[in-house]
């Protein structure tokens, strides 16, 4: 693609040069106008002034003898600043003979018995006449001038105006060039301050005032750095959090991996082996929200067809009843036939992390309820609830809450596939006992 210094010149370059011969052309045609005004007032003038000058005695006496070349005429081609001015007379009596004629003329009638300005054509040119007919002293005074001497006025104007443009053109291409090197000077500021950080230096770029045009690219891109660096930040917080939630699982493993080792076969044994298998499923959820996490803030997920509500739930339901019967919790759905779909990846992550965490949270002989409906579905457990104080922060991630004894990653999962699925996360006024999670689908849901 072409820099935006060589299209701006281009730009101004052929804008300008469009305008300088539209007025060469303008300038041209007006010039023309005038020299045709002031040379055909000037031609009527010399016609009068020839009919004027003439002598009376001698022009009546060349009329009467009706002899041709009776009457003697001075020569008016003059010289004037180096340009000819080719200014014929011809007197012709009202009977068709000619008296006299100036110097050069042709021999040919310029023009006919027709009074005012007229034009001629003879085989030494083309010409513009002016015709004076005077009655009283029975003459017809003609007095004609080269149009080829007008062309050569014209052309002559018309090189006065190109000459100056032809040296003034390359000038002013290069003051064009200058000027939009200099006007695109805070531009290459900009991209220096930008060429001179290194990778790890994202806070926002500042070379100094932006012109108005640019002020708008400066605030995006510095946007853009603001995003990256709280994303950075996030990246950093996610390795310490996830270390810091790993080691502890992984040390209570190797405790217990110690005193299983040690232990006679007996109670203690056993009891160490059960802690054992414990600690490894709870690493085991942790690693797999790790893994879910990663996959709902994937920037390009792949594409999958809508499923109905009931199928997602009747998924999720199915693939945790093991572990709420290992509770000793019911897992059921409730409420209506909801006709709702959804994209069932996203969807199913994030119904999956919010029932999970109400079959962990609800005690022992309680029952979860998956309750569907036209707006959504509403997940509720009778455990001990979020604490009023924790709702504005149960979704961050590694947060737990007061009554939490999770990773604190099960809601934030929840939400983020939410948000790619279109959807939202609620919480309802509190309960008398237990919470309630409602996933909220948008208002252009499809309904089958």
């Amino acid at each position: 693609m072409t820099s935006i210094r060589w299209r701006l010149f281009a730009i101004l370059l052929l804008a300008t040069g469009v305008i300088w011969l539209s007025a060469v052309v303008w300038l041209q045609h007006s010039t023309r106008a005038q020299i045709e005004r002031v040379l055909d007032s000037r031609l009527a003038e010399a016609g009068h002034m020839v009919s004027s000058l003439l002598s009376d005695q001698g022009l009546a006496q060349a009329v009467s003898q009706d002899v041709e070349g009776a009457l003697a005429l001075p020569d008016f081609r003059v010289f004037n600043g180096g340009i000819e001015r080719q200014l014929h007379c011809q007197v012709w009596s009202l009977r068709g003979t000619l008296l006299g004629q100036s110097g050069g003329a042709p021999q040919v009638r310029l023009a006919e018995a027709v009074e005012g300005f007229s034009e001629a054509r003879t085989q030494s040119g083309n010409w513009r006449v002016y015709t004076v007919i005077n009655h009283d002293l029975g003459v017809e005074i003609v007095v004609g001038e080269s149009l080829n001497m007008r062309e050569n006025l014209v052309a002559d104007v018309r090189a006065g105006l190109l000459w100056p443009i032809g040296v003034i053109a390359p000038l002013l291409a290069l003051a064009i060039w200058l000027s939009v090197g200099r006007g695109l000077r805070p531009l290459s500021v900009f991209a220096s301050a930008l060429a001179g950080r290194n990778d790890d230096n994202l806070a926002p770029v500042a070379p100094g005032p932006l012109p108005p045009e640019i002020q708008p690219m400066g605030a995006a891109l510095n946007g853009l750095l603001a995003r990256l660096a709280q994303a950075r930040q996030r990246e950093r917080d996610f390795i310490v959090y996830a270390a810091h939630e790993l080691k502890t699982p992984l040390a209570g493993i190797r405790t217990q991996a110690q005193v299983a080792r040690t232990a006679p076969e007996g109670p203690v044994q056993q009891h160490a082996l059960d802690q054992l298998v414990g600690a490894v499923d709870r690493t085991a959820r942790l690693v797999g929200q790790l893994l879910d996490l990663a996959r709902v803030e994937d920037d390009q997920p792949a594409p999958v067809l809508p499923e109905r509500l009931e199928t997602i739930a009747g998924r999720v339901v199915n693939a945790l009843q093991d572990l709420a019967r290992g509770r000793n919790v019911v897992l059921q759905i409730s409420g209506g036939a909801s006709n709702l779909t959804a994209d069932p990846v996203h969807l199913g992550l994030a119904l999956r992390n919010v029932v999970e965490n109400a079959v962990l949270a609800a005690p022992a002989g309680s029952a979860v309820d998956v309750v569907l409906s036209q707006n959504g579905v509403t997940v509720r457990d009778c455990g001990p609830g979020i604490a009023p104080c924790d709702l504005p922060h149960v979704t961050a991630r590694f947060f737990t809450g007061t009554n939490s004894k999770g990773s604190g990653l099960g809601l934030a999962i929840a939400e983020a596939a939410l948000a790619r699925a279109g959807w939202s996360l609620t919480f309802p006024a509190a309960r008398p006992s237990g919470q309630s999670v409602h996933l909220s689908a948008p208002r252009d849901t499809v309904i089958c």
